[in-house]
């Protein structure tokens, strides 16, 4: 299962992709309560909406009747750049029931490689990588879709940095 936060849903969303997440083969999809009350508004508080309603996207909170879930909640908590927050159960929801975070936020993605593995952790070039797998992009495509993304000058830029082509990544990367 693939739990996304509300920036990566914020990000696909506005891009008018957030079928791209939607509709992996790879993974089922779903998002934490508390992180879907983060999308407020459009046009990611709408697509959030269809998606769930249609059942792309699954709702899930932590059971109150897990000791775990609820420690593990007031863990994630209990950390300032958390507090009351959707991150908090996205990532105690990762925790107690193995899922994958999807993530661009730095905070999230560092306490997900630290508690879960760095495998267990994902962000917007590793679902637009798996789109490529899946055959639902083309590598151009999904380099294009990267350009239009809020977080993807961001990515691009960290990829020219380091001498890597997005598209060579997407490629290689892309099938295997």
């Amino acid at each position: 299962m693939l739990i996304l936060d509300a920036c990566i849903v914020i990000t696909f969303a506005t891009g008018g992709y957030l079928s791209v997440i939607e509709d992996l083969r790879l993974h089922s999809v779903c998002i934490a309560a508390r992180a879907a009350g983060e999308v407020i508004r459009e046009p990611g508080h709408g697509a959030l909406q269809r998606a769930i309603a249609a059942r792309r996207v699954t709702l899930e909170t932590i059971d109150l009747e897990i000791d775990a879930e609820q420690q593990a909640l007031a863990r994630f908590d209990s950390r300032p750049a958390f507090r009351n927050r959707g991150e908090a159960e996205v990532l105690a929801l990762a925790l107690t029931r193995g899922y994958i975070v999807a993530s661009d936020e730095n905070a999230v993605r560092k306490s997900a490689r630290n508690e879960l593995g760095p495998s267990r952790v994902v962000g917007t070039i590793d679902l637009l990588r798996w789109a490529v797998r899946e055959n639902r992009l083309s590598v151009a495509a999904a380099a294009q879709t990267l350009s239009e993304l809020d977080s993807g000058q961001r990515i691009l830029s960290v990829f020219a940095q380091q001498g890597l082509d997005v598209r060579e990544y997407l490629r290689t990367h892309g099938n295997g």
